[in-house]
């Protein structure tokens, strides 16, 4: 009866330590082991939840607004890694204003989509888009706007002057107006934040000639004499002479007519022949009248006149003369 009374206490004092053992196992397998990563820091934690956020705060570590906890390894697996990345500011310069934003980290381009700053594909960013952004940098966009530009310059015009016999000697008029003409030239601006940036020459063309302005000198005028009126397209101041055929057997002038009073000798290429001339002195005090260049045997600048008798060349000599030639 005694060996009876014994086995059954012993029954319930194993049942108690068995349901012990079992109760420690199981709280010995729920434990999970979870290193805590936090500015180059590692703090191991032990914990029976699965949650990163937990693990954090055994690790006696405070979040503050915008840090973010990332699972580098899967807690619920017993064994995990957790890591604390701490927010920091960013300034984005956008549209003449400066935003400031908290963020963990990324590239460039998803912080401004954070930001809620859209762009185009002509937009300049710095740091470019798919650069990570580092504690300590800035962002900035630059709107970029590209127009093709027309830029219309003037172009002087030329002036020349034409003599004409049809106005009076030295009066001058405007026979055609002058007119400026037009380049145009086209280009690319591209500018930032409204502001020029570069300018590139496409191409120019001239889109109107100028138009040259001619003036006329008048070489012309009008003059009397013996009471008749003469117009005449120029006046040249020569050297007279004078020459005859008495004693001679040619009677001739160049042109073929017989030489006379009012048949005079110059050089064609200064007075062509056939000309009509009215041939006075300079000083006024003599004329010889209207005669005509028949004959030659002058050069340059000088006029030979005719006379009938050698006495009268004699007396005539050499003489400064305006020899107008007439219309």
């Amino acid at each position: 009866m005694e060996t009876n009374k014994q086995k059954s206490r012993l029954i319930p004092a194993c049942a108690m330590f068995l349901g012990s053992s079992l109760v420690m196992s199981a709280m010995m397998t729920s434990v999970k082991t979870v290193a805590v990563y936090d500015e180059g820091q590692k703090t191991v934690v032990y914990t029976a939840s699965a949650d990163p956020a937990r693990a954090v705060k055994l690790a006696g570590l405070e979040l503050a607004e915008d840090d973010e906890i990332q699972c580098l390894d899967d807690i619920a697996d017993g064994y995990g890694a957790v890591q604390v990345n701490r927010a920091f500011p960013v300034t984005i310069t956008a549209d003449g204003r400066t935003h400031m934003l908290r963020t963990t980290g990324g590239s460039v381009s998803s912080i401004l989509s954070d930001a809620g700053i859209a762009l185009s594909e002509q937009d300049a960013v710095y740091p470019a888009l798919h650069q990570k952004v580092e504690e300590g940098e800035d962002i900035t966009v630059r709107r970029v706007e590209v127009r093709t530009e027309e830029v219309k310059e003037s172009l002087p015009y030329e002036s020349k002057t034409v003599e004409t016999a049809a106005l009076p000697y030295g009066q001058t008029r405007v026979a055609t107006a002058g007119a400026a003409g037009e380049k145009t030239t086209v280009y690319r601006v591209e500018y930032h934040d409204g502001e020029e940036y570069s300018r590139t020459s496409l191409g120019s063309e001239i889109t109107r000639q100028p138009v040259t302005e001619v003036i006329e000198k008048g070489v012309g005028g009008m003059i009397e004499y013996n009471g008749t009126q003469y117009t005449y397209s120029q006046v040249l101041s020569m050297k007279a002479t004078a020459y005859t055929t008495e004693g001679k057997s040619r009677k001739h002038t160049a042109s073929g007519t017989v030489a006379r009073v009012g048949a005079v000798a110059v050089d064609p290429k200064v007075i062509p022949l056939g000309s009509r001339l009215l041939i006075r002195g300079s000083n006024g005090k003599w004329a010889y009248g209207v005669a005509v260049a028949e004959d030659t045997g002058v050069k340059g600048n000088k006029i030979d006149l005719f006379f009938n008798t050698y006495r009268e060349c004699v007396n005539f000599g050499v003489r400064n003369a305006d020899v107008y030639v007439l219309n």
